[in-house]
């Protein structure tokens, strides 16, 4: 009688307490399809550096916008598996490698690493309004092995989203797919 008095009184502070909170589920970026078209270039070697992300989307937690488009919703629960800068800049290393299969095209660090060129990226926008559409807002720069401004471009990019946060993702790596190609066609005219 005491063991079913004590468990009684454990499962009632447990309700009082707000119970058992649900598991994180946690999310990463996915890399376009590998069949995309490629674009002929030289060997060239190529970073890009850490993207820049506004610091409401630098955190954890997965954010949305409300349908108004001024309120935030940050998911306690659905959640990056890495920093979302760490991410971007690691898929569109993959993507343009993959766009540009005689370049080599990895993150680069902020030490030099003797680049022929740079790759930078500050995002502006970057998230979803349920049942609506995912954004992507951004700037882009290519600099060359002297730090020279070789060009310099503006991105948005908006598809159709639905309901749920494995779609956000998807649509969302799909978006950094895009910015990929831009960069790497324009990447793909440069000199070796």
């Amino acid at each position: 009688m005491k063991k079913l008095t004590v468990f009684l009184m454990l499962v009632t502070l447990c309700g009082c307490f707000g119970g058992f909170s649900q598991p994180s589920r946690f999310y990463s970026l996915r890399p376009s399809d590998p069949a995309a078209k490629t674009y002929k270039s030289k060997q060239i070697f190529v970073g890009i550096e850490p993207v820049k992300v506004p610091v409401y989307l630098d955190k954890p937690q997965i954010v949305t916008r409300d349908a108004n488009q001024v309120e935030l919703n940050i998911s306690e629960i659905n959640r990056w598996a890495e920093p979302l800068s760490d991410a971007v800049q690691n898929l569109l290393a993959t993507d343009i490698g993959m766009l540009l299969p005689k370049a080599a095209v990895k993150p680069s660090s902020y030490r030099r690493e003797g680049f022929d060129y740079v790759v930078w990226v500050e995002i502006g926008k970057f998230e979803g309004t349920w049942n609506q559409k995912v954004v992507l807002d951004a700037w882009w720069s290519i600099f060359d092995r002297n730090n020279n401004l070789i060009t310099r471009d503006k991105i948005n990019l908006e598809c159709p989203l639905g309901d749920n946060y494995d779609e956000l993702v998807k649509q969302q790596s799909k978006l950094i797919g895009e910015l990929a190609k831009q960069i790497a066609a324009r990447l793909a005219g440069l000199p070796g």
